[in-house]
């Protein structure tokens, strides 16, 4: 039988992830929309053939629910994401894992105790270019990582209220960055210390350092409304260089991402050899994902890519550097 899941947030990450369930048939069935907004919640659920419900209590108490998708705001990771696995629910959950450190062990802990499928959405660990880059490591064609470049720069993320506020959403280098924190992660090993500036509001360097390697990350939320949505990724090795470039049109409404004519497939530059483009399958950003998650809960098994150790290793480095913007100075993780 198809598993059947519950949408937690109404919202465009609620949109989104919904479309994508929509889109795997009878592999998944959703059943209910939970949100705060009853026309919002309502909306979603349409798009899905579910029905909507603001009462957590009363979704997480159904019977019938086998997992939970939390796109709630990011403050109320843990309390959601604690109920629902004590509820013996499988869990998807949003990034970043939560705000502070002990809210994050926190759900993770839950999830141990648990034994239920927990999933955080790191989204670049399955967008096509990234998984081809993971595999070009993983096969030795770079020779070892020493030096990691990653971009993602974006106009406000003013669709919510709360994404606007540091309090709320972390700022730039918990919202945003996370995702190239946890790239670099994935590439080059332990993360010792950060150091980090913010020469505009919003609009963050860091430099992260590794044994053996280093990142430099540019994330910014404050990009005029005309710029396009853009990232990049780029890894020296010691046998080459590989790199990824990325932009999408402003986009009206809610979200970041709008249409993209960007050219895909990843381009490697062997030290010895002709500069290739690995290719890959066009995916909606967050179809992968979802499709994964989905795949866990069929075959009973824990993911490999965006577990809780991920996520909050991740949310390490990126609380390290607005510690780092507060003093001026490196911060160890």
């Amino acid at each position: 039988m198809a598993p059947t899941i519950a949408i937690v947030g109404a919202g465009f990450m609620g949109s989104a992830h919904a479309a994508n369930y929509a889109s795997l048939s009878e592999r998944v069935r959703v059943k209910t929309v939970c949100g705060r907004s009853p026309e919002r919640a309502a909306r979603v659920a349409e798009t899905v053939g579910a029905v909507s419900d603001a009462d957590l209590d009363a979704v997480l108490a159904d019977p019938e629910i086998d997992a939970v998708d939390i796109c709630v705001p990011t403050p109320a990771h843990r309390d959601v994401a604690e109920r629902a696995f004590a509820a013996g629910k499988h869990v998807f959950l949003e990034k970043p894992l939560a705000l502070t450190i002990e809210d994050a062990e926190a759900i993770v802990a839950a999830a141990e105790r648990s034994g239920t499928i927990f999933m955080v959405g790191l989204v670049l660990r399955f967008w096509p270019e990234y998984v081809a880059l993971a595999q070009l490591v993983e096969r030795g064609e770079l020779g070892r990582p020493k030096a990691v470049f990653a971009q993602r720069l974006s106009p406000p993320a003013d669709w919510a209220d709360w994404l606007g506020d540091r309090e709320q959403s972390g700022g730039t280098a918990v919202d945003l960055m996370i995702h190239d924190f946890d790239q670099m992660n994935a590439l080059l090993g332990t993360p010792r210390s950060v150091f980090a500036s913010e020469p505009e509001p919003g609009h963050v360097h860091a430099v992260v350092e590794y044994d053996g390697g280093s990142g430099i990350a540019e994330g910014s939320m404050a990009m005029p409304r005309s710029y396009p949505f853009s990232s990049d990724i780029r890894v020296l090795g010691e046998d080459g260089v590989a790199e990824y470039a990325f932009s999408a049109a402003p986009v009206e409404g809610e979200g970041n991402i709008g249409a993209s004519s960007s050219a895909r497939g990843l381009r490697v530059y062997p030290v010895d050899g002709e500069l290739r483009v690995e290719p890959v399958e066009s995916a909606d950003p967050w179809g992968p994902e979802v499709e994964e998650f989905v795949s866990c809960l069929e075959a009973g098994r824990q993911p490999e890519q965006g577990t809780g150790e991920q996520a909050l290793l991740a949310l390490k480095v990126s609380l390290a550097a607005n510690r780092s913007l507060e003093s001026g100075r490196p911060e160890q993780i």
